[in-house]
């Protein structure tokens, strides 16, 4: 345990959600136009994150982020996995490039002992490599990603903390959710990213104090990133949520993108204001209830 007077520890600009315990890393994306999943007019700045979890000396990264931040992530995990590394990634949506991007910069980076994802390594780890410019990432074991698989902190071969794996209600492709009941965090990949900061400076998390969030906002952040959800029939999808949420201890929303919802009162509010939201969404709404 370090000192009650040592000087403040350089996270390399990631965020401390739970101190020792979880961290946001990642980057500030300028919300300017040219992200196709956020509201026309919405102004300001957006966290695009990969999430470490720590347990002792073991750690879990949760995505790997856009390429664009690869130098910055890599930074952030020098500064807070422990050494030497016992480290698992796992992705969300192998699919998409905010979850997968630097993957292959990090095995390249760091051992690692296990990655969890829908498809094999090698439908997704070598996309950046080009012959001759760098050494292709070390080869890792490959656990699938699917409802009810159990991913381990540190590596397959460890029998500690594990986070349970969920079916995503609300998605574009294949994507997975985390809960985590150490933490009480649910991990929803691209899902609850409604949340932006005002400017660079902002808080990175939405608190009692802080949130603002009005019912228009999550409307127009659902339509624009899940165009689908206003002509689909929402009532399974509203059945699913109402599961996830009731059937666990949820204190903190963590997305890949947006803000992070803390507090059990904060994480009940939103998600009342996205089944709200929802209601007046989908096929059902736009005949007025009728099918």
């Amino acid at each position: 345990m370090e000192p009650a007077d040592a000087p403040p520890r350089d996270l390399a600009g990631a965020a401390e959600l739970i101190p020792g315990t979880l961290y946001a890393l990642g980057g500030l994306l300028p919300l300017d136009g040219r992200l196709s999943w956020v509201a026309e007019g919405v102004e300001g700045v957006a966290p695009l994150a990969s999430y470490l979890l720590l347990e002792g000396d073991r750690a879990l990264l949760i995505d790997t982020g856009a390429p664009v931040f690869e130098a910055q992530l890599l930074a952030q995990l020098d500064a807070l996995v422990p050494r030497p590394p016992q480290l698992s990634v796992l992705l969300s949506r192998v699919v998409e490039f905010d979850s997968f991007g630097n993957a292959a910069a990090v095995l390249r980076h760091l051992p690692v002992d296990t990655t969890y994802s829908q498809f094999p390594p090698d439908e997704w780890l070598y996309y950046r490599h080009v012959h001759g410019t760098a050494e292709p990432p070390a080869p890792t074991r490959w656990v699938p990603l699917k409802a009810g698989v159990e991913a381990a902190i540190g590596g397959e071969g460890d029998p500690g903390r594990r986070l349970e794996t969920l079916h995503a209600p609300l998605r574009l492709l294949v994507t997975a959710w985390m809960y985590d009941p150490a933490t009480r965090c649910l991990f929803t990949s691209d899902a609850f990213g409604h949340a932006v900061m005002p400017d660079a400076d902002g808080p990175r998390t939405v608190t009692a104090a802080t949130d603002t969030t009005t019912l228009d906002e999550v409307r127009e952040h659902l339509v624009a990133k899940f165009d689908w959800l206003e002509t689909a029939e929402l009532e399974p999808l509203r059945e699913q949520l109402a599961e996830v949420f009731g059937e666990r201890e949820i204190d903190m929303v963590a997305p890949s993108y947006g803000r992070v919802l803390v507090g059990r009162d904060v994480v009940q509010r939103h998600y009342e204001l996205v089944q709200e939201a929802l209601a007046g969404l989908g096929a059902r709404a736009a005949t007025g209830g009728k099918r």
